[in-house]
């Protein structure tokens, strides 16, 4: 039986479940061996998100075209995790527009991740505007404070430092330009 774990790790390629505009996609993220290993998604040559309806077809494209990073490799994981329905990780995009609750800690660990991958992406293609709503020290802080919280551990309850308002009001901004990013693949 096919192991998502095992094929993700090995290739280092991550089938991801993204949720945007309150429908299900999907997408690759991984490591660019032709690139010094730099994190990377799927994107179209305008530098676009590329989000597919469905994994199979996210991989049918993976397998019929060279024009994306890694290529060789990416098609090596496409051939092996085809059939696999579950996605290695699920990114919630829509988090990023809704009212942050405190004590929600599976809501702010989604924020965490998504601020992750949105950091990745604006990194891969160069988006200044997406990179400076991502620097903004009350942003900063925040993510500060849920690295503290969830990837360090240095609190057994989270904290936060930051105005609630002013951090929603920024995380809206990214989920705005993150929506002008995204290409969903027909």
């Amino acid at each position: 039986m096919k192991d998502i774990n095992f094929i993700s790790e090995k290739y280092r390629k991550y089938l991801l479940e993204v949720l945007f505009a309150e429908q299900r996609y999907y997408t690759v993220f991984g490591a660019d061996f032709t690139q010094n290993e730099i994190d990377k998604l799927l994107v179209d040559a305008d530098a676009n998100i590329l989000l597919f309806p469905l994994s199979t077809d996210l991989l049918s494209t993976i397998l019929k075209s060279t024009s994306f990073f890694d290529s060789g490799v990416l098609q090596a994981w496409a051939k092996e995790i085809w059939g696999i329905e579950e996605p290695y990780s699920v990114i919630n995009f829509d988090v990023l527009k809704n009212t942050l609750e405190l004590k929600d800690t599976i809501l702010l660990k989604s924020v965490y991740d998504a601020l992750g991958i949105v950091e990745d992406y604006a990194n891969q293609v160069g988006d200044e505007r997406l990179l400076a709503l991502l620097s903004k020290d009350i942003l900063l802080q925040f993510k500060d404070d849920l690295a503290d919280y969830f990837t360090w551990s240095e609190s057994k309850t989270f904290r936060i430092s930051v105005n609630t308002d002013v951090v929603h009001l920024s995380l809206k901004e990214i989920h705005i330009r993150l929506s002008e990013k995204v290409n969903i693949y027909q």
